[in-house]
């Protein structure tokens, strides 16, 4: 029988009687499973040569959601968009600066290796701040939609519950995958993408202007979702999006 691709999830930090613990929701363990993956959930250490152990082992790489990053990771790019850096930092919520760091580390080397990489939430936000691109730090004071457009709460409903539509990209990797030009998703952020990192197309937005989905069509397998698929991955479309990682990993090993 041939062997799963192993695929390395990322994990928040939490406390548990008293210590710290990493934190994994399981549905993003349950929907690579379903998939067909085998996921490895990572721990948070400053040492990089155990991420590069880790990976050179690994088929694919998979970056969850989580805590805000923290804005020094890309107030330098926020500047050179003509964007005054420390406006709106107070809006920044609980940072972990550790996971940013073994984040940023990861998805380097993941990229060196050729491996695929699917962001999610957080994770689409670190792909896109690691090749220059910038975040708004809180979408309700920073982002204006466009005159006429319809104004969306992104973190109205945090239980996972659809909250509003996607329009997904003509002949973008995502619509390929997915079969669809509208998507009905979740929204569980207050942060999201504000420019993008070089390389990277927008492949999904949001009714109020807000980029949904990126990716990087000279990529194997490089795309981001600022939605969490992972509560839907056991019904279509959603489902297919996992599929198809998970069978890019498989390719990759």
């Amino acid at each position: 029988m041939a062997h799963r691709p192993l695929i390395l999830a990322t994990a928040s930090l939490t406390t548990y009687l008293g210590e710290t613990a990493f934190r994994l929701c399981e549905n993003y363990a349950d929907a690579i499973v379903r998939a067909g993956g085998l996921p490895v959930v990572l721990p948070l250490t400053e040492r990089s040569d155990v991420y590069d152990e880790y990976l050179d082992r690994a088929d694919g790489l998979m970056l969850t959601g989580g805590a805000d990053i923290e804005p020094a990771r890309y107030r330098s790019a926020l500047e050179r968009c003509g964007v005054e850096a420390l406006s709106g930092e107070r809006l920044v919520g609980e940072t972990t600066p550790l996971r940013d760091a073994a984040e940023l580390h990861l998805l380097s080397g993941a990229e060196q290796r050729g491996l695929p990489i699917l962001g999610i939430c957080r994770g689409a936000q670190i792909m896109n701040i690691a090749h220059g691109g910038t975040l708004y730090h809180d979408l309700d004071a920073q982002h204006a939609p466009a005159s006429g457009a319809l104004a969306i709460v992104h973190n109205e409903y945090m239980d996972g519950r659809i909250s509003h539509t996607v329009e997904i990209k003509g002949e973008s990797v995502l619509e390929g995958i997915l079969g669809e030009s509208e998507l009905a998703v979740n929204s569980l952020h207050h942060q999201a993408i504000r420019d993008l990192g070089a390389g990277y197309t927008a492949s999904a937005i949001a009714p109020d202007g807000v980029i949904e989905a990126i990716e990087r069509p000279d990529a194997p397998f490089m795309l981001g979702v600022q939605w969490h698929p992972e509560y839907y991955a056991s019904k279509e479309p959603m489902a297919r999006l996992f599929n198809r990682f998970v069978e890019a990993c498989a390719q990759a090993r």
